[in-house]
């Protein structure tokens, strides 16, 4: 189902790690018959089991959905397969019968919407399900686990909590915009760029819960953070009409600008923004909170879910639904070069307590209890 993308991403690292953290124990298998993913391209072939690799097209998974639960159900069952951990939400289970089930859940934001979430009640459905016949659940956050266990009652025993990790390096695949999955870079994304003025960075998504339309409202409402900065959000996808005619309404458009491009390209965004900002109203883990610190950028986020959970004493926070929290917070630290440099080196420290390496020894550990 996805090019590039977090779940996606997670199953990769889980599966690259397994058999050499487990001391030989344990060996991963993706079963992907037809997919669009270029993480897994990675993978050496003992350690993937796919039929074919295709361009993303519109209803792709859906297309092939029924093909590719008949073709697991085939491949896990011809090699004897010991557990299946799935990798998202489906009516009805690939393992053969009998085989222990392990399911991550990353977030309940449908559930804790569910008056908006109306056209996703099938889904959430079948989420639900899928949850039920697990034999234990995996919860990103703490945050998630509490929201699972009040919304669907799920056992506390069924649910462990193991973290997310994270690397942001040349050595991760690139997802160049100038692929066919992404838009073109926008020119303003050379590094010449970077020097031109001090710009606050957003990172990611802007609609909905992403409260992008909050943290213009705070940015505009400040001469201070107009004069001294710009605002820079990077991600794939350009301002969309309605975007574009808000910034343009609040006398912004000079102001703001949205780029795109490679992983080299957002580690040099990191490396020199005056602050990172990530004013979501909800977040399940939130990675780029670690990879802002991990490249020596503050941290300025929401009082929210579980972003104080993994950021912890290393940012400024602020509350995502006050225009006037957002944008007094922002100042202060701004203004204060010595929160700032505080702020920077508790993120190194943070950054030590998260990692890929850590998510697959107690993912290790969870599967040992069912085996």
């Amino acid at each position: 189902m996805q090019t590039y993308g977090g779940v996606s991403r997670y199953y990769f690292e889980l599966c690259s790690r397994l058999q050499n953290l487990s001391n030989q124990e344990m060996n991963g298998r993706i079963v992907a018959p037809i997919h669009v993913n270029e993480y897994i391209q990675k993978l050496p072939q003992s350690q993937i089991d796919y039929f074919l690799r295709v361009n993303r097209f519109p209803g792709a998974w859906r297309f092939l959905q029924p093909f590719n639960q008949m073709m697991s159900r085939y491949k896990m069952a011809t090699n004897h397969t010991n557990l299946v951990h799935e990798t998202f939400y489906c009516q009805q289970s690939v393992a053969p019968q009998n085989c222990p089930r392990v399911i991550t859940v990353y977030d309940m934001l449908f559930e804790a919407q569910a008056k908006q979430s109306r056209a996703y009640q099938s889904m959430l459905q079948t989420k639900k399900k899928a949850i039920e016949r697990a034999d234990k659940v995996i919860c990103i956050s703490a945050s998630t686990k509490r929201e699972l266990i009040q919304y669907l009652s799920v056992p506390e025993s069924k649910i462990s909590t193991i973290h997310l990790g994270f690397e942001l390096s040349s050595a991760v695949p690139s997802f160049s915009a100038n692929t066919n999955t992404q838009v073109p870079i926008n020119a303003e994304t050379n590094h010449n760029h970077l020097t031109a003025k001090p710009f606050l960075l957003h990172v990611g998504y802007r609609a909905g819960y992403k409260n992008f339309t909050n943290l213009l409202k705070a940015y505009a409402a400040s001469d201070y953070l107009k004069n001294t900065f710009d605002l820079v959000t990077f991600g794939p996808n350009p301002f969309t009409r309605d975007e574009s005619l808000h910034i343009e309404g609040l006398k912004l458009s000079d102001h703001v600008r949205q780029v795109s491009g490679s992983d080299e390209k957002l580690i040099a965004h990191y490396q020199n923004a005056a602050a990172y900002i990530l004013p979501s109203t909800y977040e399940g883990f939130g990675i780029p909170l670690l990879e802002a610190m991990q490249f020596g950028c503050p941290v300025l986020c929401s009082d929210t879910t579980s972003m104080p959970e993994v950021a912890g004493n290393a940012a400024c926070y602020f509350d995502p639904h006050s225009i006037d929290s957002m944008r007094s917070v922002i100042e202060s630290t701004m203004q204060s070069t010595h929160l700032k440099d505080q702020k920077i080196q508790l993120g190194f420290e943070r950054v030590k307590q998260f990692s890929w390496n850590k998510c697959t020894l107690e993912t290790i550990n969870l599967y040992r209890q069912l085996l």
